[in-house]
């Protein structure tokens, strides 16, 4: 008889490779969501917005986008009796110390909230239409796109109240913060069509090495799947990592003024905060599928589990399933991984929660066809102090049956080849 012993070391090779593709493939699928997607777009400004460190810093900007484009002084002197004009100059010098926290204050407000989040999604449409080719409002010839913040530093010199007319002496292209630059347009246009489709690319080609992998496996498959599910770990891990690391050593060569360090910290966590979601989400399906494997494996816990579950599954086989069912919703509800929160994500976890369900019980049933109840009771009665069975209880021939349960077990698995099982069977009845 021919013994398909697979191929492992092609099979480990697939693994690893497989893993580093899923590595790649979280920073391109960050990279997708956050730079790609308007409404994540606008949703990461709204939280940049929203913290205290970042606000300091935007109101400090803010204000001096003000103080630089208007004579603050002088229109103080015309608003001013003439008594008073000498004054100006001070008021004026505290009216820029005071600045910066009427802009904090102001900040907090729906309004100023609201022109903060349109004026993001103007941006990042406009980002979008440009890196797209242009469209019949925005050129790719020579254009460069923009934040315009100027209606917020408006804003700001209204709040101020200098004369009621600071804000209509600013000029039109205040607080415009530059996003790209012309001659940087080409270069966007290429690096935004590979983040379009590297994430489908890669995610496909990492399940593909996979599945050959397991395929190739021969009698160790439940080993390779465990091993697929080490590296998704591992993957997810290591990126958690790295974002880490990255954080520190960026906000320590880029940013040389201590007090922005607070602000560029907290962009820097809030921006890659999908990055983490993608992560985590990856690292707790490789333990979902490593756990899977190892439900299905010789293991002396593994086996007893599904001794015990055998007779309900035999006689039950609807039991087995609703239990099946209050495990996947549970899953649902904790949403370990992102995609348990779309619908797409659920059926697709569903279908592969019930295929490893049906190979489980299937498993059960071969391996334990005449399984009892009240093993479970039995066992924990053992278990407990005082409660074992004496020696005498277990003979010579209860100690074979349990080997060769064990080798039966070890070989369906694939654990032992077909060789490796009649040579242990021998010794063991030898």
């Amino acid at each position: 008889m021919v013994v398909n012993r697979g191929h492992p070391k092609l099979a480990l090779a697939l693994v690893v490779l497989g893993s580093v593709v899923a590595f790649v493939a979280i920073f391109s699928i960050w990279a997708n969501r956050q730079a790609l997607n308007t409404d994540n777009w606008v949703n990461t400004s709204g939280r940049l917005l929203r913290d205290e460190a970042v606000d300091e810093q935007l109101s400090n900007y803010l204000a001096e986008q003000l103080f630089a484009n208007v004579d603050v002084e002088s229109e103080l002197e015309a608003a001013l009796p003439p008594k008073l004009q000498p004054l100006a100059s001070a008021a004026a010098g505290g009216l820029h110390q005071l600045a910066p926290q009427i802009a904090e204050r102001a900040l907090e407000s729906p309004k100023l909230q609201g022109l903060w989040a349109e004026a993001n999604r103007l941006a990042h449409e406009r980002l979008l239409e440009v890196l797209d080719g242009g469209g019949s409002t925005v050129s790719t010839e020579g254009g460069a796109v923009t934040l315009d913040l100027g209606a917020l530093v408006k804003q700001i010199g209204s709040e101020l109240g200098v004369g009621g007319g600071l804000a209509e002496k600013l000029p039109a292209d205040v607080g415009k913060v530059e996003i790209l630059k012309s001659d940087q347009l080409s270069a966007a246009q290429s690096g935004a069509h590979l983040v379009r489709g590297l994430p489908i690319v890669l995610t496909l080609l990492a399940l593909v090495l996979f599945a050959a992998a397991i395929f190739l496996a021969g009698p160790r498959r439940r080993r390779t799947l465990r091993g697929v599910g080490i590296g998704l770990a591992l993957a997810g891990l290591l990126v958690l990592i790295l974002r880490a690391i990255g954080g520190d050593v960026l906000v320590g060569t880029l940013v040389e003024n201590p007090t922005a360090k607070p602000a560029v910290e907290a962009v820097w966590d809030i921006a890659t905060s999908l990055l983490v979601t993608v992560a985590a989400s990856t690292l707790a399906f490789g333990i979902l599928v490593v756990i899977g494997a190892w439900l299905v494996g010789p293991t002396r816990i593994a086996t007893g589990f599904r001794r015990e579950i055998s007779p309900y599954v035999r006689e039950q086989r609807g039991l087995a399933w609703l239990a099946g069912l209050v495990v996947f919703l549970v899953l649902i509800a904790w949403a370990p991984i992102a995609a348990f929160h779309k619908p797409l994500g659920i059926l697709v976890f569903a279908v592969l929660f019930a295929v490893g369900l049906e190979l489980l019980l299937r498993q059960t049933l071969r391996e334990f066809p005449e399984g009892e109840r009240g093993n479970l009771g039995h066992s924990l009665r053992s278990s407990l102090p005082g409660r074992r069975e004496p020696a005498t209880a277990v003979g010579p021939e209860a100690a074979e049956l349990d080997g060769l349960e064990r080798l039966s077990a070890l070989h369906r698995s694939g654990e032992l080849t077909d060789e490796e099982f009649a040579a242990a069977k021998a010794r063991l009845l030898g």
